[in-house]
């Protein structure tokens, strides 16, 4: 039998009024008869309506936890900004950032131990190569949407972000054609452990090795995803390799590495393809030692994580695909302006 407030009443021998002001602490109400009725409330169970919508709400309520590389890279901070502003808009659902750099193994490990502790229901996580990561994740029990850069675990629901092979072999093609198909280039991007730019690197080399034949790839660098490193080891290159046709960016400090270009080759004569318009880009491209730049969508790929979240956390709906593509642009001079809105915010 369903208990309301009327049936406390009455097994009370008191009135509603009665029963609401002792449910709800107010006085007048004579002690004897909140007694009764505190008496039937403790036999019977019976929980107030506030209260049950608090705990069915609580129950519906959905934390997720966002590990986010820091936010010196644009591309992250334009896609937490882009998370914020569509949350507003879903109900009972609370996002969390927890930011580390993906590099940073073992400060990733202490944070997912620390997670065991927190009430979250799923996981945002931008993936790398660890065996001792991707056990923390299967320990840690919670769902998980890779995002950026993929990788395995027993929780894995789906992988959100561009092809990362194809990606590379278009970055390849790109630079081949801002050099001639011909010369001597060099690729630098972040570090091994992070899949998305492994497969990048992968996907250029075949594309190099396969296509341009009269293209000689004459090093590959990692930089870390550091400032300081990619400056410094660009600078060093173009010492090295002075008849340097070309080089390609897979990664972040795109910044970084055009600044040294311009420093050492003053007319900016070597060409550099990379990927992300944040600002610095952008500028690079306007002085055209940006050739061509691959530009990710942070707008879509917050609407895609967010969605396919939402679906199955709320709705227990699993993503139709294990690998949801976010597309990607190609930026030049000519359509800049129309391609940098996701960056405007940031400079």
């Amino acid at each position: 039998m369903k208990m309301t407030m009327s049936k406390i009443a009455s097994l009370a021998g008191a009135s509603r009024g009665a029963v609401d002001k002792t449910i709800h602490n107010r006085p007048g109400v004579r002690e004897e008869v909140r007694q009764r009725v505190l008496r039937v409330i403790d036999e019977t169970g019976y929980i107030p309506l506030a209260e049950r919508k608090a705990v069915q709400k609580q129950l519906m309520s959905k934390s997720i936890a966002i590990i986010l590389p820091r936010l010196t890279n644009p591309y992250f901070a334009a896609l937490r900004r882009y998370l914020d502003e569509q949350s507003a808009f879903i109900p009972d659902i609370k996002l969390t950032y927890y930011p580390c750099d993906t590099t940073d193994i073992a400060g990733m490990l202490d944070l997912l131990h620390r997670l065991h502790d927190q009430p979250i229901d799923a996981l945002l996580f931008r993936g790398v190569r660890n065996i001792a990561i991707q056990t923390a994740l299967d320990t840690l029990g919670r769902p998980v949407v890779f995002f950026d850069s993929d990788m395995s675990s027993k929780k894995r629901l789906c992988f959100i972000g561009e092809d990362c092979i194809k990606s590379g072999r278009l970055a390849a093609s790109l630079l081949a054609k801002s050099i001639g198909g011909y010369g001597q280039v060099a690729v630098l991007t972040g570090s091994e452990h992070i899949p998305s730019h492994r497969q990048r690197l992968e996907g250029f080399l075949e594309a190099m090795r396969t296509m341009y034949p009269d293209i000689a790839v004459v090093r590959h660098l990692y930089t870390q995803e550091q400032p300081e490193s990619a400056y410094r080891l660009t600078g060093r290159l173009l010492v090295d390799f002075p008849n340097l046709s070309g080089v390609c960016n897979l990664a972040g400090c795109s910044g970084e590495i055009g600044q040294a270009i311009l420093e050492r080759r003053q007319k900016g004569s070597v060409p550099l393809v990379c990927f992300s318009t944040a600002g610095d880009v952008a500028d690079l491209i306007r002085k055209r030692v940006v050739s061509f730049c691959i530009s990710l969508q942070p707008r879509e790929q917050a609407r895609l994580m967010l969605e396919t979240m939402c679906n199955y956390l709320q709705k227990e709906i699993h993503p139709p695909h294990s690998f949801v593509k976010v597309p990607v642009s190609i930026v030049v001079d000519e359509n800049l302006d129309s391609l940098t809105a996701d960056f405007a915010q940031l400079l």
